[in-house]
Order: structure tokens, then C-alpha cells, then sequence
């Protein structure tokens, strides 16, 4: 039941914002971003951190969360945020209403074993960073 209500929630955020975030980067080299709330990781350009909708960046850690785990490949399993099919579903609802967004592009959605090193490395030492300020 609560998984539906979120659901519902999420939808009406999705349809309150559709097609608000950037389809094309203005950066030449974006840099990849880690984001604690979903433990995922996001390219500056992507606008997820310039929108002032919370509503909207709350609904979108389960997108950026699935698209790391497509990124990352199924060999690596960092868990999901809520479900890795409630993710899932999010991440296929996300690409109906900002199916432009720069973050559903093919090479932010594929598997990508250099990029896939690059993440494990960077999520490795921001696990061990926030270990490390838990135990201060």
C-alpha cells in the first residue's frame, strides 16, 4: 500500500514537472557527481541539483539509482533505494515524462566498464568517508 501511495505521489510530481529538466548540455565535459541521498551518481549538467522542486529530486534518486546499477552492470548489486523493481518502475515512468532529459541518454543508461571501475572506486571511499564521520 505504501509503495502505491509513493507511487501516485511520484506520478503527480513527474506530471507537475514533465519535461523541466535539460535535454541538451551546455558543458563540453561534464563531471560525474556523487549523490548521497540515493548513494548514485549524477553529471553536473543534468539540472537535478539546480531544481527547486525537492519534490522532484526526492522522486528522481530512484531513476538516478537504477541508472547507476544499468551503468555498473548486473555484476555489482548496490541494493535500491526502496525495491530494485520499484526503482525500476520509477526509472520507466521518469523516461515517459522527461524523455528528453540529458540523463536518459544511451551513454548514461548503458553499461560502461571504465565508468562502471570509475563509480565502484569513487562509492568505495564516500562509504568509507561517511564510516568514518559516523564513528567520530
Amino acid at each position: 500500500m505504501m509503495n502505491l501511495i509513493l507511487k501516485i505521489r511520484i506520478w503527480i510530481t513527474f506530471l507537475k514537472n514533465k519535461d523541466s529538466l535539460p535535454a541538451k548540455s551546455k558543458l563540453i565535459n561534464p563531471k560525474m557527481e556523487y549523490e548521497g541521498m540515493s548513494g548514485a551518481f549524477i553529471w553536473e549538467d543534468e539540472g537535478l541539483w539546480e531544481v527547486r522542486n525537492h519534490h522532484l529530486t526526492d522522486a528522481f534518486k530512484y531513476v538516478i539509482h537504477h541508472r547507476m546499477k544499468l551503468v555498473v552492470g548486473p555484476k555489482k548489486d548496490f541494493g535500491a533505494v526502496r525495491s530494485s523493481a520499484f526503482d525500476k518502475e520509477i526509472f520507466e515512468m521518469a523516461k515517459k515524462y522527461f524523455p528528453n532529459w540529458i540523463g536518459f541518454d544511451e551513454l548514461r543508461c548503458s553499461y560502461n566498464p571504465e565508468l562502471a571501475d570509475r563509480i565502484i572506486r569513487i562509492k568505495k571511499v564516500a562509504d568509507w568517508r561517511f564510516q568514518k564521520l559516523l564513528n567520530k
